[in-house]
């Protein structure tokens, strides 16, 4: 994308972007795997893990389950039994975590001249997981609304195929060109906008991208992503 083309719709992923896994069980979890760990720390190990998963790819649960469960905290001689039951704790249903201003992000982007849409991997509940978050929905409700939200159990095409964005960019008759998609992991949400023609921000609070630098553009915080956008706006 051209640096003087406007920027007229916006999509972001949904997990590590908007929700998160809910943080009692996991905690719980790692608190018997010999770990004090707290909702920064379990947030940090997300990201940490993704970037384990994006440096080695096709993307991997089981090996993000061990970068999680190391970067918690966990023992060596204690992972594999913590990661049997992270498994459980972290499945797609239980992602129902307003991550940290996300839900302030999305009104503050809804006041810009740009159309919002949610764009995720999931298990075919993400749009109420969002709704009872609220986050975001389409149409009426607690969060801010959007336009769509897409989930590829529902659709059967799935990031890093950009099938899924080519979706996207048809029922809201949006040009790749002038889109950008958030994400958090390079592998599956950079490439798959990139093979779009859409262009990628990487949330990458931490500066984990195993990437080299100047491959694609980084988002230090969703709380950012207003003020990039109407700097990049019409």
């Amino acid at each position: 994308m051209s640096p003087r083309e406007p920027v007229e719709t916006v999509l972001l992923d949904a997990g590590g972007v908007l929700i998160m896994p809910a943080a009692e069980a996991v905690i719980a979890i790692l608190r018997v795997g010999g770990v004090q760990a707290d909702v920064g720390v379990i947030d940090r190990a997300h990201y940490a893990a993704t970037a384990a998963n994006d440096a080695f790819p096709p993307r991997n649960r089981l090996l993000y389950l061990n970068a999680f469960a190391r970067a918690c905290g966990v023992e060596d001689d204690r992972v594999e039994r913590v990661v049997v039951e992270l498994a459980i704790a972290i499945d797609g249903p239980k992602w129902t975590r307003e991550l940290a201003g996300a839900a302030k992000s999305l009104r503050a982007l809804s006041s810009l001249p740009v159309a919002l849409g949610v764009v995720s991997n999931s298990v075919g509940v993400v749009a109420e997981q969002l709704r009872q978050a609220g986050i975001c929905q389409v149409g009426p409700g607690t969060g801010t609304p959007v336009s769509l939200v897409i989930d590829s159990a529902l659709v059967g095409v799935a990031k890093p195929d950009p099938g899924i964005f080519h979706l996207a960019l048809r029922e809201l008759d949006a040009e790749p060109g002038r889109t950008v998609y958030v994400g958090d992991t390079a592998r599956i949400d950079v490439d798959g906008a990139l093979a779009a023609g859409i262009r990628p921000l990487h949330l990458d609070p931490h500066r984990d991208c195993p990437d080299p630098p100047g491959r694609h553009e980084h988002l230090r915080s969703l709380g950012d992503l207003a003020a990039w956008v109407h700097a990049h706006g019409r």
